[in-house]
């Protein structure tokens, strides 16, 4: 996010993401461009800088690799390896059974590379600090089953350790409403970001990039105006992405006009 704006909704997350006695999970969900992405990557780098980031996965459902559903898990898994000794030995015992992983159904990862190593480090009394996994724009992977099956799956996941915490970020699809505000899943936070008064951040954002197309662009320093200004975060009707999109369209047009 940038400085300055979102800075509740950050804060919430990670204190939430430090607290012992809170939920496993965490899911952010909103309409298209109200910035759930930005805050997933904000609330990565903050957890990253203070080595409590786990691991993470960003869908995108216009790169193979990134909507594929099976591809989540051994991500998630292979980067908690290189944080986690003890987890390290057992996941490469755990591949070496199980060689074709990568391709297996969702529940066979689930259980080899989450439920019997974290059953085997529980059994040895193991703990440490924190740690977040976080999966950003879920809904933009698979299908309606996979998606609905790997929202169960990350769910387990964050419920086999005390120390370890799952951040999710999606569109409010059904298949995934179903599973994080269902009467079983006591153990998730959901956040509506639709219902956070973002007012003030779409004019902290608005009035940034306009400084910008005024410097780079040559536009008229009246855009900068508090009524230009305004106007324009108000259309924007709390989408950080439509402000993005006007002023981009600007730009392009600035640039087709100069040449």
């Amino acid at each position: 996010c940038m400085d300055g704006t979102r800075v509740d909704t950050l804060e919430r997350i990670i204190e939430w993401s430090e607290a012992g006695a809170s939920t496993d999970t965490f899911w952010v969900h909103g309409t298209a461009g109200s910035g759930k992405s930005t805050i997933a990557s904000s609330v990565c780098e903050q957890l990253r800088d203070k080595n409590a980031l786990a691991g993470s996965f960003h869908c995108k459902r216009d790169i193979p690799e990134q909507r594929d559903p099976q591809r989540i898990l051994p991500s998630l898994s292979y980067t908690l390896a290189t944080k986690v000794e003890p987890y390290r030995e057992l996941i490469l015992k755990a591949i070496e059974d199980e060689p074709d992983l990568s391709t297996s159904p969702l529940t066979l990862q689930m259980t080899t590379l989450f439920v019997n190593p974290f059953t085997a480090l529980r059994e040895q009394g193991y703990s440490r600090p924190p740690l977040l996994f976080a999966i950003d724009a879920l809904d933009e992977s698979g299908d309606y089953a996979s998606r609905e099956q790997m929202a169960k799956c990350l769910c387990r996941i964050a419920g086999l350790a005390d120390w370890l915490k799952i951040f999710v970020t999606s569109r409010p699809l059904p298949e995934l409403s179903q599973v994080f505000e269902s009467s079983h899943s006591s153990s998730v936070t959901s956040f509506n970001l639709n219902r956070v008064d973002a007012e003030e951040d779409i004019i902290m954002y608005t009035r940034s990039r306009l400084e910008i197309l005024v410097e780079s662009s040559g536009l008229d320093s009246k855009w900068l105006d508090n009524e230009s200004v305004h106007e324009l975060a108000r259309k924007a009707s709390g989408l950080f992405v439509w402000t993005n999109t006007v002023m981009e369209f600007v730009r392009v047009q600035r640039r087709r006009d100069a040449a």
